[in-house]
């Protein structure tokens, strides 16, 4: 067996025969079992070593733990227990006494290293049942620059002041309430860095990173293992992979790169970037702006102080509080997000879209999901397909294209334009124009501030309480108008024509309104005020022509067919059928 570091091969590989090399170095256990009675050799090791002022320090090791503490003399301090285990006293003992520390000084460092037996080929001599370890105990100058090799051991650190370069393997690494520029390497075990005045850099593998309290910027590059970093005075930057990020208290513009696991980021004073695959994405309390971004997996924010950024895919998107405007875009999960200060963009694909207090403008596109906004500043553009859509409350234009899904819009204080296909479309409270366009569905408007065009096929029609004029297009159903202001202009096939709820005329009130009324196979009704001025034009085919009100005939009188006026005739009533009737009745008679 060996208890040389492993060498390059397939991550699996590695860190299986790693587990395997280290158990068995430590436990000194060998491929036959264990012994049933081992030996002991121990021996102490003290130097003392005074140092010029800025003079470095280098420890290479392996096998065994390095603690290194520091104090204000110039002087390091390097105490050692060796310890060897064998089948026998003499083994322990042989091997032990060829064990040796190096104390060297140089005028750049002082260089402490460990050296072991070798063989002749140069590899590491060692014998059957054989157990061996170095440990340190190592005081220095708390100004003195430190460099650290070690392998098969724990390192920790406290209290320098000075830059640090640690190398570690197969142990945890600790550092504490250092000052300076710190670099930490590991693999195969934890870093733990508590306290820095100045930037730490930590890479890391197959375990876990843990920092806090760094006033300064962190830099960590790990994998295969949680990181945690916490209170981090300037920018942090994370790189993992298959853990977990939580990144909490950074001062400076951030940013977290991740996969196979869930990153959260909060309370940042500047900007955040977290890009995951494959894991949630949680940001909260950010100062700054935040682009946030994964697949497979959720994000959800809170109190975002700029504008936020989110692209995603197969991903669910949930927040609120943004004191900027957002963009948003994901595939396959459902958009909800509150509180938005500026203008905002979202498009989805197979999910839903729930928006709602949008101080701005909102373009909302998606398919195979439902929309649904309220409460939007400025204008709304909206994109659907194969879903519903529900706008409420929006202050500025509405404009929606939509198929195979219905669409409800309610309290628009300007104007809506609506296209869509194979839907229902109901608008209400409306303060200015409407258009709305659609097929095979109902419209359905009422508390039209303006005027009303609705254009439709195979669908019906119905309008109340419009303050403009109207113009209907339609085919295959019943158009019903209640109470319109202006003039009525109505096309339909196969389908009955109801207006009613016409405004009685005001004495001395000038100028009209036309009502043109126009269909085929269904009767025509319009319902006129007792005190109503129209000269009428009506005709039909295979209908009858009924009036309740006193009209006077010009030219020959026919069933299908007549010319005159009701009351003083200023206003034109041309009504137009096929095969069907056409009846003017008493609005006074007309039953609510």
């Amino acid at each position: 067996m060996s208890c040389d570091r492993p060498g390059k091969a397939p991550a699996t590989i590695i860190r299986f025969f790693s587990f395997i090399t280290v158990w068995l170095c430590w436990s000194g256990l060998v491929l036959a079992g264990k012994p049933a009675q081992r030996e002991e050799f121990t021996k102490s090791f003290h130097k003392a070593v005074q140092l010029s002022p800025g003079l470095g320090i280098r420890i290479d090791h392996r096998h065994g733990d390095i603690v290194i503490r520091t104090h204000r003399l110039e002087e390091a301090r390097i105490d050692a227990m060796i310890r060897v285990s064998a089948a026998t006293k003499a083994d322990a003992t042989r091997f032990g006494d060829q064990i040796e520390i190096q104390v060297e000084q140089t005028a750049a460092a002082v260089s402490i290293r460990t050296k072991y037996p070798e063989s002749r080929d140069g590899s590491l001599f060692r014998r059957q049942n054989v157990s061996f370890s170095v440990d340190y105990q190592i005081v220095i100058p708390e100004s003195a620059p430190l460099n650290v090799r070690n392998s098969f051991g724990n390192v920790s650190v406290s209290q320098l002041k000075a830059s640090a370069d640690i190398t570690n393997a197969h142990g945890l690494l600790t550092f504490k309430d250092g000052e300076g520029t710190q670099r930490l390497e590991n693999s195969f075990g934890g870093v733990e860095v508590t306290g820095n005045r100045g930037d730490v850099t930590i890479a890391n593998g197959n375990n876990f990173v843990t920092v806090a309290n760094v006033d300064g910027s962190v830099n960590v590059r790990n994998r295969f293992g949680n990181v945690t970093a916490t209170k981090i005075s300037r920018a942090a930057t994370i790189v993992n992979s298959n853990g977990n990020v939580l990144l909490t208290g950074a001062a400076g513009p951030s940013s977290i790169a991740n996969s196979f696991g869930a990153a959260n980021a909060s309370d940042i004073t500047g900007d955040i970037i977290v890009k995951n695959n494959n894991g949630a994405v949680d940001a909260r309390n950010i100062q700054g702006g935040a682009e946030l971004s994964t697949s497979f997996g959720s994000i959800n924010f809170f109190d975002i102080g700029r504008r936020l950024a989110c692209i995603a895919t197969n991903t669910r998107i949930t927040g609120s509080k943004v004191a900027g405007g957002a963009v948003v875009r994901t595939t396959f999960g459902a958009v909800e997000l509150r509180d938005l200060g500026g203008d905002t963009e979202v498009q989805n694909s197979n999910g839903k879209i729930s928006i709602q207090d949008v101080r701005g403008e909102a373009l909302l596109k998606t398919s195979f999901g439902a929309i649904e906004a309220m409460g939007i500043s400025g204008n709304a553009t909206v994109s659907n397909s194969n879903a519903g859509t529900t706008l409420s409350n929006v202050q500025g234009v509405v404009d929606i294209r939509s198929s195979f899904g219905p669409i409800d819009v309610s309290g628009i204080r300007k104007g809506v334009k609506i296209v869509s296909g194979n839907s229902n479309v109901t608008i209400a409270g409306i303060a200015d124009a409407a258009y709305v366009k659609t097929t095979f569905g109902l419209i359905k408007a009422s508390r039209i501030g303006g005027s009303l065009t609705a254009e439709n096929s195979n669908g019906g029609v119905t309008g109340s309480s419009i303050k403009g004029a109207a113009n209907v297009r339609t085919s295959f159903s019943s158009v019903i108008l209640d109470g319109v202001s202006g003039g009525v202009d109505v096309y339909n096939q196969n389908g009955s024509i109801e207006v009613l709820g016409l405004a009685a005329k005001t004495p001395g009130s000038p100028g009209c309104n036309p009502i043109i009324l126009r269909t085929s196979f269904s009767p025509i009704r319009v319902y006129l005020p007792e005190d109503a001025g129209f000269n009428v034009t009506a005709r039909t085919s295979f209908g009858k022509i009924n009036s309740e009100l006193p009209l006077t005939v010009s030219g020959s009188l026919s069933a299908d067919a007549l010319s005159g006026k009701i009351g003083t005739g200023e206003c034109e009533l041309n009504l137009t059928n096929n095969n069907g009737n056409i009846e003017i009745l008493r609005a006074s008679l007309k039953k609510k």
